[in-house]
């Protein structure tokens, strides 16, 4: 039994996935945070920790939390994969009617999370935040601004910011694999190619008050190898998304046939 009088309802409103590599600092007021701002606006919510191959104790926290609360639910993966695989195992293992991703570093704020599930609710397909940049120095916010508009200029998709750690989504467009095909940073583009509607609300990006950075490193040439990595890797994503867009734009096509036809 968990110590508060919560219950996890059959099919829960809200399905929060948190990815998780070496968070073990963040974890608790993380689950803190989101329990609180979800059980405040109303929401029944699951939330789906997914350990990543973490190294420190970031799994043993989890699991504690899953035995303190029964809207907690812990996924090991035990080894690392990497972000995209951990949410598109957290999806896979969903109950809600929609999908948030939260990043467990607790970078973007709870109360931002519950503006984008409200504006979710009954409206776009898609929403994703559209970071502020507030906490991120010059050079890594310049390097995901170009990002974007290339993302805009070559993919002709109105998304100023694909690459945002927060994302609503509704459970029907996340059934299928295929939309993690291309790693995170291109499935709002990828969505929105295949014609979905997609709405981007403004969110704060915060310092980390514990942990480090898995992905940038700050005073390090172009942000260290491991950005180095993700920046090839991504470029190489974005040229196969390119390679099959006819394909993904008769999905498009299809799905907007199929939202307009009427019922024989």
């Amino acid at each position: 039994m968990g110590s508060d009088t919560e219950e996890l309802t059959k099919s829960p409103l809200i399905s929060v996935i948190v990815p998780a590599y070496n968070e073990q600092e963040n974890i608790v007021p993380c689950t803190v945070a989101v329990r609180s701002a979800l059980r405040k606006a109303g929401y029944d919510f699951e939330m789906l920790i997914v350990n990543d191959g973490s190294t420190d104790r970031t799994l043993e926290v989890a699991q504690a939390m899953q035995s303190k609360y029964p809207t907690v639910r812990v996924i090991d993966l035990v080894e690392n994969y990497g972000k995209t695989v951990a949410l598109r195992e957290g999806v896979k293992r969903a109950k809600g009617d929609l999908v948030a991703f939260f990043d467990a570093d607790l970078q973007y704020s709870s109360d931002d999370l519950v503006r984008l599930i409200k504006r979710a609710n009954g409206s776009p397909n898609v929403i994703s935040g559209k970071r502020d940049y507030g906490s991120y120095g010059g050079t890594r916010t310049s390097f995901s601004k170009l990002y974007n508009a290339i993302l805009r200029t070559v993919l002709r998709v109105p998304i100023a910011d694909s690459n945002c750690g927060l994302k609503v989504i509704s459970r029907s467009v996340t059934e299928s694999d295929t939309v993690f095909r291309y790693g995170l940073p291109l499935i709002v583009p990828l969505l929105r190619i295949r014609g979905y509607d997609i709405e981007e609300v403004p969110v704060s990006l915060h310092d980390r008050k514990a942990g480090t950075s898995k992905y940038y490193s700050d005073g390090v040439f172009l942000g260290g190898w491991k950005n180095i990595r993700d920046i090839t890797y991504h470029s190489m994503m974005l040229l196969g998304l390119l390679m099959t867009m006819p394909f993904e734009r008769k999905k498009n096509r299809s799905y907007i046939i199929g939202q307009h036809s009427s019922p024989q």
